[in-house]
């Protein structure tokens, strides 16, 4: 579960009028890529004591923004001045060393390298006498950082042993490690799990507290209320409207996010009389046991627990990645004795997994690539790849969830997140499943794209009859699309809700 779910609101910090000095101020930023305008001369000053959430759609401009005040790229026009002093660094390093530094939504880390040399990456000399590290020193001021910080990580440990959301934590240190006069934290909540973003948002007030500035960007938006002292809102690249938290609801800012309002959400129809699509029977794996529950044909049945829960083990389960200890999984009306993923891709299963840089998506591939891998087999002979197949699969895709994009040869790591997250969508809803597994299927993406996904599932369900299985730490999202809520607890189901049974509260204590 979220940290926006389980986290109780709290007040809104103090208003803008409240801060300190002008630590960063930029004025009339300009950038095209091609024919795109990404940014229209969006101006931002971030104050001491002050937490700025940059808001907007998916591709509204705010990762760009963040690259050029992190030194990862230029601006075309305009001016950037940090603590009156004009501020235009030409690498990430320049930054830090001016006193910008940035933790990424994508993960950037060495995986087969320690904790402590990724918290002191780039930085490595200071702890070298004579060309050789002294790993004792590096050791001891990695673990006086992460203990200082709260982050409970052994820093002998290998990244790649590591949680994503202990990765992400690591990589908080390591900004953290520098002390930024400037934060910027992109996205960053989307890997963390509930105690790990608690973590983050006592440092966040812990900084501010100290007279730094943090520049945020969250789609889930009770983190900004709750976090954030003021809201800057950008559409299609543009500045919209600077203002207090206080000033605002989350209606009116997923408004102003989208150009529209947004109504209210209406649950799908319910068929409990169509035949049954998934069962389990007392099943046991890695990470829980003796689970039972039904999936019905044009049902949405999710899986709400906490971090650890056995939740997503259970989505990995039914889709080969993790093996079956003991139970029974049926498909249709028959037992499924599948055992990989390509038995259940052979079964017409599909999964979207819940980390898409990790285990969804090929960034440097494009579009066409991303999307023919899942029918591959269907569209391939031999070493062959019939592209004309291909082709039409990829258009098909990006018609369906309607990717942003000038081309299917466009790369994946030119879009933005939330056309990312459609490119995995499609890479799996090309292959015409009879069983969806999603996890956490709109992490990352903004509340137009979230609506957008949400429609289309609800489409999708009628028009194919799929049955979906989907796990999500989105207590909203829970609560809005699914028919059946079974809440995880330890590894066991410990409650099953329907209807108007399915509330927050109702999951929540099921789920503590």
């Amino acid at each position: 579960m979220t940290a926006d779910a389980a986290t109780l609101a709290k007040p809104a910090p103090e208003p803008r009028g409240s801060f300190g000095k002008v630590l960063l101020k930029a004025e009339g930023l300009q950038k095209r890529y091609g024919a795109i305008h990404a940014v229209r001369g969006v101006g931002i000053t971030v104050r001491a004591g002050e937490a700025l959430a940059l808001c907007g759609e998916n591709g509204a401009g705010k990762s760009t923004i963040f690259k050029i005040l992190a030194g990862e790229v230029a601006p075309d026009a305009g001016r950037i001045t940090l603590e009156d002093v004009p501020f235009h660094p030409d690498s990430a390093a320049a930054a830090v060393k001016a006193g910008v530094s940035m933790v990424y939504q994508e993960f950037n880390i060495l995986p087969n390298a320690s904790v402590a040399e990724n918290v002191y990456l780039g930085r490595m000399e200071r702890f070298c006498r004579a060309g050789i590290i002294k790993w004792p020193e590096l050791y001891a001021a990695a673990a006086e950082l992460l203990g200082r910080l709260g982050i409970r990580v052994n820093p002998r440990a290998e990244m790649r042993s590591l949680s994503p959301s202990a990765q992400k934590m690591v990589e908080l240190a390591r900004a953290l490690s520098t002390r930024p006069r400037v934060l910027l934290l992109d996205e960053i909540t989307a890997s963390l799990d509930h105690d790990d973003a608690e973590i983050l948002h006592r440092l966040m007030d812990e900084l501010r507290a100290e007279g730094a500035g943090i520049l945020y960007v969250s789609h889930r938006l009770q983190e900004i209320f709750n976090n954030c002292t003021t809201v800057e809102v950008m559409k299609d690249g543009a500045h919209v409207t600077t203002l207090p938290v206080g000033e605002l609801d989350e209606d009116r800012l997923s408004a102003l996010m989208v150009g529209r309002e947004i109504g209210a959400w209406q649950r799908g129809d319910r068929d409990e009389t169509a035949p049954v699509m998934l069962e389990l029977v007392n099943l046991s794996g890695r990470g829980f046991d003796d689970v039972s529950f039904k999936v019905r044909q044009g049902e949405v049945v999710t899986l709400a627990g906490l971090a650890g829960s056995g939740a997503d083990e259970i989505l990995e389960t039914v889709f080969g990645v993790q093996p079956v200890k003991s139970g029974e999984i049926q498909l249709g009306s028959a037992p499924y004795r599948g055992r990989s993923i390509v038995d259940a891709m052979n079964a017409g299963i599909a999964m979207v997994p819940k980390e898409r840089a990790v285990e969804g998506l090929i960034d440097p591939a494009d579009i066409r690539f991303n999307v023919g891998l899942s029918v591959l087999k269907r569209n391939g002979w031999g070493p062959f790849v019939n592209g004309g197949a291909e082709a039409r699969a990829a258009r098909d895709g990006m018609e369906l969830f309607r990717i942003k994009a000038r081309s299917a040869a466009t790369a994946v790591r030119a879009l933005s997140g939330g056309n990312k997250q459609k490119v995995l969508l499609a890479k799996w809803f090309v292959t015409d499943p009879k069983l969806m597994l999603l996890n956490n299927p709109t992490r990352g993406v903004d509340v137009g794209v979230k609506f957008e996904i949400y429609e289309l599932l609800q489409k999708l369900r009628g028009e194919r009859n799929l049955a979906v299985l989907m796990a999500s730490e989105d207590m909203a999202e829970v609560i809005r699309l699914s028919d059946v809520v079974v809440t995880i607890r330890h590894g066991q189901v410990s409650g099953v809700f329907e209807g108007e049974a399915i509330t927050e509260t109702n999951l929540i204590n099921a789920m503590l």
